[in-house]
Parts: C-alpha cells; sequence; structure tokens
C-alpha cells in the first residue's frame, strides 16, 4: 500500500498540503486582534409580526436592487428575523445614512432605513420604512 502511494505522488502532495495548512494556521495567528475584522450578524431583531409589515415596497429600489447597483454592503450584517403565524422571513438592513447601503447611484433618502428581503437576485424586495424622530429630539409644543 505505501509502495502505491510513494509511485503514485499521493503521499508526496498530502505532505506538502499538510505544511501548507499549518504555516497558514501560524500566520493567522500573527495578526493582531484589533485588525481582525467582526464575523457574523451584529444585531437580529426577531418578531412575531408578519415581514410585509416592515415598510412600504419601494419599486424602483427593488428593480435596482435586481440590478445590484442597491443592496446591503454585507447582506444580513443587521436583519430581522420574522417567525408568526403568517410565514417566517429574513430579511436584511440598511440605514439611509449608508450605514451598510451600497447605492452608487444616489437614490437613498437618509430619514429612511431599509429592508432586503432576497437581496442579490433577481427577485429581490426593497422596503422602505421613513425614521420617526427619537423622543428627545421633540421638542413640546408651547402654548
Amino acid at each position: 500500500m505505501v509502495s502505491f502511494y510513494l509511485k503514485t505522488g499521493i503521499f508526496k502532495q498530502a505532505a506538502a498540503l499538510a505544511v501548507l495548512l499549518m504555516a497558514a494556521g501560524t500566520a493567522q495567528a500573527q495578526i493582531p486582534s484589533n485588525q481582525i475584522p467582526p464575523k457574523g450578524v451584529n444585531k437580529v431583531v426577531r418578531t412575531l409580526l408578519p415581514s410585509w409589515q416592515v415598510g412600504d415596497v419601494d419599486k424602483k429600489l427593488s428593480r435596482l436592487c435586481s440590478f445590484g447597483r442597491f443592496n446591503q454592503r454585507v447582506p444580513y450584517k443587521y436583519s430581522g428575523h420574522f417567525q408568526g403565524p403568517n410565514g417566517a422571513a429574513l430579511v436584511g438592513g440598511a440605514k439611509g445614512d449608508g450605514l451598510n447601503l451600497f447605492d452608487p447611484t444616489g437614490v437613498r433618502q437618509r430619514d429612511h432605513d431599509y429592508w432586503f428581503y432576497r437581496d442579490r437576485t433577481s427577485n429581490c424586495i426593497v422596503y422602505s420604512a421613513k425614521v420617526k424622530p427619537e423622543q428627545s429630539a421633540i421638542q413640546p409644543q408651547r402654548p
């Protein structure tokens, strides 16, 4: 059996691959921890509400999303998980100020949040929701 591996060179290839993987492992360990980007989802919102109540469907933005011209920078970095009696859905989020938003055409509105269903597909649906002002920013009416 050993002679088969030596004749075909499989043993040499496996040994070379093992050396390469060990070298890659030590190189990864030498990167300072403050330079390693965070992985995975940063924020998840879970609700029993239907996903279509997250905002109004914007047909223009949905079309741009289908063409790759209005998308999330990192898909599902910010996400909402809907699990209720009306069906389950996962949508990715982006802010109108540019947070996690790829918008080379400049069609975003700063006072809106955008939610992407099936982002990076030809069936992308973009929901747009106007951001409500914070309570502290609302000034009381004077008589």
